[in-house]
């Protein structure tokens, strides 16, 4: 259960730029939301202690599919979304090659460590996790090396890694400078973050309101801008993004079950089920939704921290 409005503790201080003259924008499932007037984030004025946000990502957030709870959140089933996910991943592998080609990488946020199997035949991937669920699932199941811990803070040597990569994660962190500064200190001087996210600022966040689909607090806690992700990059000692669509494919049952859960309909959840038993399971549609993109940072060759 959501905490009630009454009891949050304000903290309007914009999480991606610290400015603090953000606005109120609306208030849903008794979460409060401020619009940052310096770089347009969407973000919760909630502060939870990092125990609470973590335990939602549990064995029920990414396999929901037995579930017909009106109020669960999460992924119908992560396991069953392998092969679309990994087509994604694929398509991001794409935007990678750009930059390089091969070294050590670190995924934080992994889940099941689908992105580094994706990745295995040039990288040599670890994971980071702050499920010990999903992580458990991603070494014993599927035999990827992902650890349980939390990219705020890690015990990797500086300059460890040339790229990280945060897939549809930065969305969900509590403090996402601070992690921002921690990627920069376990980069090598020049090497890459790549991070996937939605644009709050696009035209389809803001026409859609406390309607859209992608608020999930308090596993959603600060929906990002482009301009927002230069300014955060800028306060972690990063240098400006570049921006690449997020090509993602979904077959026709994931899409409907996506809807089920970020509308609380057991109905469209139980139907995209249903679908996907049938010859639809495995035709998958190419989707560039307009508020999704890419971003590319690159800690500065000469490391000046």
């Amino acid at each position: 259960m959501p905490t009630p409005v009454n009891q949050t503790v304000s903290s309007t201080s914009c999480p991606a730029c610290t400015a603090t003259d953000a606005r109120f924008k609306f208030e849903r499932e008794g979460y409060r939301y401020y619009l940052c007037r310096q770089c347009r984030c969407l973000f919760v004025d909630l502060q939870l202690a990092d125990n609470l946000v973590h335990e939602h990502y549990n064995k029920d957030y990414y396999e929901g599919d037995e579930s017909a709870a009106e109020g669960r959140k999460g992924y119908p089933s992560y396991r069953a979304g392998q092969a679309t996910l990994s087509d994604c991943f694929t398509n991001k592998l794409q935007i990678i090659r750009r930059y390089l080609t091969k070294g050590k990488i670190l995924d934080a946020g992994a889940a099941y460590g689908f992105f580094l199997k994706t990745a295995a035949p040039d990288f040599d991937g670890v994971g980071l996790e702050v499920s010990a669920y999903a992580a458990e699932v991603a070494r014993t199941e599927f035999q990827t090396d992902v650890r349980v811990g939390d990219i705020e803070k890690t015990d990797f040597a500086d300059a460890s890694f040339e790229a990280v990569m945060m897939w549809d994660i930065i969305e969900h962190l509590i403090r996402p400078v601070h992690a921002l500064r921690e990627v920069q200190r376990i980069l090598k001087p020049g090497g890459y973050l790549f991070v996937s996210t939605d644009d709050a600022a696009n035209w389809l966040p803001r026409m859609l309101g406390r309607r859209w689909w992608a608020m999930a607090p308090p596993m959603h806690l600060c929906h990002f801008s482009k301009q927002g992700i230069g300014a955060s990059a800028a306060l972690a000692g990063l240098e400006r993004p570049v921006f690449f669509p997020d090509v993602r494919r979904y077959t026709i049952p994931e899409i409907i079950r996506h809807f089920g859960v970020s509308y609380k309909s057991s109905l469209l959840t139980s139907t995209g089920n249903a679908l996907d038993r049938t010859w639809l399971h495995s035709w998958a549609l190419k989707v560039t939704r307009p508020e999704q993109f890419v971003a590319v940072l690159r800690k500065p060759p000469k490391d000046n921290s």
